[in-house]
């Protein structure tokens, strides 16, 4: 006669099953030697390269690569906007789109969604703070965005792009305006992620940054976590728009030579 109990089965959905799915699926990411899948460190970025005046009849254009995603910034204007009384700045605004081809996953509609939407709202929120608006009172200044590959994340490579169109249209700024996103991944911040980075189910943070006035343009954090944790993505995220300010001024530098002929 069998004395032993009955097994019991283990539900599906039990925490334990979950936590350890997690792990493993975040596990790989990051190899034992602290390298990415891509081979970078935790705390590198992806290779990065800017290209100006593409677009040649847009008053300032940016063409960018970071890592594999490749998009395209165009800026018109500033020029007479819509007859507004007690309007005393610029309005900015903005359109973004993406090729059918950008992603893995054809896309039937490249425009006017939800997320596109969102997106340019955010943009536009972005640069009204950013660039010197009263300077051009009853005018109207257009971004126009496109991306060409996607590679995960598409808002920060927008706001690094426009960044540098805009400069490229000789418009002032108040500073540049860098932005980056750092994920938390087997207890290490991770910054500048890719596509299968930003697709692991981890804390993630999202900073735009004025890096010379030191100031906060916009902040997100789509996950509940410890405020030491917070502070490490935080401190992560600030050191990568750094990393990002000195690509960027110097990209605009070596422009200027290319200009001036030096």
């Amino acid at each position: 006669m069998d004395t032993s109990s009955p097994t019991q089965k283990k539900k599906p959905n039990e925490l334990t099953s979950t936590l350890t799915t997690d792990y493993i699926s975040g596990f790989d990411l990051i190899s034992i030697e602290g390298y990415r899948q891509d081979g970078r460190k935790p705390d590198e970025l992806r290779h990065f390269r800017v290209s100006f005046n593409v677009v040649s009849d847009a008053d300032g254009s940016c063409y960018m690569e970071h890592g594999n995603c490749k998009l395209l910034a165009t800026i018109y204007g500033p020029y007479e906007g819509e007859s507004r009384s007690n309007q005393e700045q610029a309005v900015i605004t903005c359109d973004f789109s993406m090729t059918s081809y950008c992603v893995s996953e054809r896309r039937l509609r490249t425009f006017g969604d939800m997320k596109s939407q969102k997106l340019q709202m955010a943009i536009q929120r972005v640069f009204q703070q950013a660039v010197n608006t009263e300077t051009y009172p009853k005018s109207q200044i257009d971004i126009h965005l496109k991306i060409l590959q996607s590679d995960g994340n598409d808002y920060c490579p927008c706001v690094n792009a426009t960044t540098l169109a805009f400069i490229n249209a000789g418009i002032p700024m108040k500073d540049f305006v860098c932005s980056s996103t750092v994920g938390y991944i087997q207890n290490k911040c991770i910054i500048d992620l890719n596509q299968q980075e930003e697709q692991q189910k981890s804390p993630q943070l999202t900073l735009t940054l004025m890096p010379q006035r030191n100031d906060i343009v916009a902040l997100t954090c789509e996950s509940r976590v410890h405020h030491d944790i917070y502070n490490d993505m935080l401190d992560a995220a600030t050191s990568a728009n750094l990393q990002l300010f000195h690509l960027m001024k110097q990209a605009v530098i070596n422009q200027l030579k290319t200009a001036l002929h030096v």
